[in-house]
């Protein structure tokens, strides 16, 4: 198991013991020093930035270079490092049937977060037959949509799982390709995406 962002080491201890077989490792841009880390023969910690794709897959290939069952990505909340980190561990460094787990996606709605922003609802439309009869018509109409940090990241996301009906372009049409996902699951603070088998 990686997890990128250990903070104070808290929950490569609390990994350690849920998983009792297993080997954990974690990335942090500054390691934790807390001695008990440094006496698990079975948690590795590591220092680095989790946008070193070279550095990730060195310390992936040293650990794990059959690739991880689980990897958490608890580091910078931050939509653009997080989209670097997730690719490249995804494709790379996560087994077939693997989990790959990200942590506090809703930092993307926070004006406060470095790539947040409050969300600004678009007001409804007093007329709904309107909308309806739009659609009867064809009119196509894009939906009010936020794209902000990891919210945006996240709708991406979205597009990859649909990605055969993405590529068909036409009810006709045939999908030029599968999603490299079985499934996501979106929960408050917490996005699940399971990687196909093969």
């Amino acid at each position: 198991m990686l997890e990128l962002g250990v903070l104070d080491g808290g929950s490569s201890l609390l990994w350690r013991d849920y998983f009792p077989h297993g080997t954990i490792v974690g990335i942090d841009l500054k390691l934790p020093d807390v001695t008990e880390l440094a006496k698990e023969e079975r948690i590795h910690l590591f220092e680095g930035n989790q946008v070193d794709t070279d550095f990730l897959s060195k310390v992936a290939n040293q650990i794990a270079p059959e690739g991880f069952d689980i990897i958490i990505d608890d580091a910078s909340h931050i939509g653009a490092l997080t989209k670097i980190s997730f690719w490249h561990l995804f494709d790379n460094h996560l087994k077939p049937s693997g989990v790959y787990v990200i942590e506090d996606w809703g930092t993307g709605y926070w004006d406060d977060w470095p790539d947040g922003k409050t969300f600004q609802p678009k007001l409804s439309s007093s007329n709904e037959q309107e909308n309806v009869q739009d659609i009867k018509l064809g009119f196509k109409d894009s939906w009010h949509n936020h794209n902000y940090g990891m919210v945006g990241f996240l709708k991406e996301l979205v597009d990859e799982q649909g990605a055969e009906d993405l590529t068909r372009g036409l009810l006709s049409g045939r999908p030029t390709r599968k999603s490299k996902f079985h499934s996501i699951t979106i929960n408050p603070s917490l996005v699940f995406v399971k990687k196909n088998a093969a």
